[in-house]
């Protein structure tokens, strides 16, 4: 291409010679488009799950797991097309085999039979309680018997929600979005707002409510989820799985939360501690 670039630039006082030189440019030129074109597409969904992903001001994919998820995509040769979807349909397109991949939490048991989780576990979260004012921090899970509860809608929080709602003792007010949560809970319409560490740290004003303190819960591990509805689902968690592993000893990463287990808080229900090898969900 450089070499060509300084023939035009010897001979272009001539007009034959500049179109000869544009004609070359743009031969020299196809193979790069047709390589592009020829990269298989991934449709990558995501949710409002702030710093990890999002929606920015512009309209485009952001955050951390987004960067990486892009990053990991390109080395293991793909294409990418971000599809911003609310947690409820993110789930419907997974089952539907609509977007190929999720860059989400593991370990919900709804759609254990309809994915395929990749074996990388790039980030761990905490699920934490949130309160105000004198409510007392949680020292083990039965101090959420007889409360009052803020929960997001949509999220399944790894099967804790349905455990939850199947308490008689227990009362669950759900909202949309995690500033809405907080606003609910400084209301007193909730004694504990169940929600993720870093989402309600990232939330525009969160520090103007004046005692807002939280107690540990659970940890949540993510990884790459593929719809199972996809033919060649098998294949892409087996090539993403290997693009990380050469970016984490490219870069000198030796990030990842396979192990050890997540902790819960004392108490936290047996049957809802578990990874799901093909489990996925917020």
């Amino acid at each position: 291409m450089a070499a060509s670039l300084s023939l035009c630039n010897g001979f272009g006082y001539r007009a034959y010679q500049r179109v000869r030189c544009v004609v070359l440019l743009m031969v020299l030129s196809i193979p790069a488009f047709v390589a592009a074109a020829e990269k298989p597409l991934l449709r990558i969904g995501y949710v409002e799950f702030p710093p990890y992903e999002y929606q920015n001001d512009a309209g485009e994919a952001a955050g951390s797991f987004i960067e990486l998820s892009q990053r990991v995509a390109e080395e293991a040769g793909y294409r990418v097309e971000f599809v911003y979807l609310p947690i409820s349909r993110i789930y419907l397109f997974l089952q539907q085999g609509r977007i190929d991949v999720w860059p989400g939490l593991t370990g919900i048991p709804m759609l254990e039979k309809q994915v395929i989780v990749s074996a990388s576990h790039p980030i761990r979260v905490e699920l934490a309680a949130w309160f105000l004012g004198d409510t007392p921090p949680l020292t083990q899970f039965d101090d959420l018997r007889g409360k009052r509860l803020i929960l997001i809608s949509g999220y399944t929080y790894g099967g804790l929600a349905n455990y939850l709602k199947g308490l008689d003792d227990v009362e669950l007010t759900y909202t949309t979005n995690h500033r809405s949560a907080l606003d609910m809970l400084q209301r007193d319409r909730g004694d504990y707002l169940l929600d993720y560490v870093e989402p309600i740290k990232s939330t525009p004003g969160h520090d103007s409510f004046k005692g807002l303190q939280h107690s540990f819960v659970r940890e949540r591990i993510a990884g790459w989820i593929f719809s199972r509805e996809r033919p060649d689902a098998v294949r892409y968690r087996d090539e993403f799985d290997a693009a990380y592993q050469r970016l984490r000893e490219r870069d000198g990463h030796s990030t990842d939360f396979s192990s050890p287990a997540p902790g819960t808080l004392p108490g936290f229900p047996e049957s809802l501690v578990r990874q799901a090898p093909a489990g996925v969900g917020e």
